[in-house]
């Protein structure tokens, strides 16, 4: 029997202010090595969800599970479902520095220490999306929003989280730097076939090119599931 690699029951969310309900309760599963791509107009509470499932915020009720065992909510269970469920925000957020200076940094916390930082394969990765040799030693400052985007995600996967939440990556890109994400994202996934991922779209052509399954949220609930049918160059080239 497969257990998912992430689910829940009964997650729900409100707002700290006014205590209005912001995600209704919610069950949910992921399987690894899904591509899911989450549809649904501004303020459906699709953000809310993932920021609630990766605990970024903590959930008003519910229970979450990770890998068929209950995520207890204190400070080092949520330490640890923060280091295995990562979070991708719109908007990249780059220390100040080299790109290498960033994409070393995850190795300076606890919880990285046992692993080690490749540059030579950053380098690679790259190299393979047109970038120059002396790309790692460029300040942050120097980036286009697309560049950014792309140091914020190698971050990320250079650590092989199991699941990827991803909200809105691509939104503030133009369509060259999109395609960049997205090419990275498909490579990374080959390369970790059990991975999994949540994606927020708002673009139909981008759902069915990043997406085997769409969950659809409308009014802060998530009201139902559709499986996309493969297609030939389904993945971003």
């Amino acid at each position: 029997m497969n257990i998912p690699v992430l689910s829940g029951i009964g997650i729900c969310q409100r707002s700290h202010d006014d205590g209005r309900i912001l995600l209704q309760e919610t069950d949910f599963q992921l399987m690894a090595g899904a591509r899911v791509a989450i549809s649904g107009a501004s303020g459906a509470g699709k953000s809310v969800f993932l920021r609630t499932i990766s605990l970024l915020d903590l959930p008003a009720a519910g229970k979450l599970y990770r890998n068929g065992e209950l995520v207890q909510l204190n400070a080092i269970s949520i330490g640890q479902h923060r280091s295995q469920i990562a979070y991708v925000s719109q908007k990249p957020v780059l220390v100040p520095g080299t790109i290498l200076d960033n994409l070393q940094l995850p190795y300076t916390l606890n919880r990285y220490k046992q692993k080690n930082f490749d540059a030579k394969l950053s380098q690679q990765i790259f190299n393979d999306l047109g970038k120059d040799k002396n790309f790692l030693e460029r300040e942050t400052t120097d980036l286009s929003g697309g560049e950014a985007q792309l140091v914020c995600l190698l971050r990320i996967l250079q650590l092989n989280p199991p699941v990827l939440l991803l909200d809105e990556p691509t939104a503030s890109l133009d369509e060259t730097s999109a395609r960049f994400v997205q090419k990275l994202l498909n490579q990374w996934q080959q390369e970790n076939p059990k991975a999994a991922y949540l994606w927020i779209s708002h673009s139909e052509q981008q759902v069915y090119e990043v997406a085997d399954e769409v969950w659809y949220f409308d009014a802060g609930k998530f009201t139902h599931s559709k499986q996309l049918q493969q297609k030939e160059g389904h993945h971003a080239d």
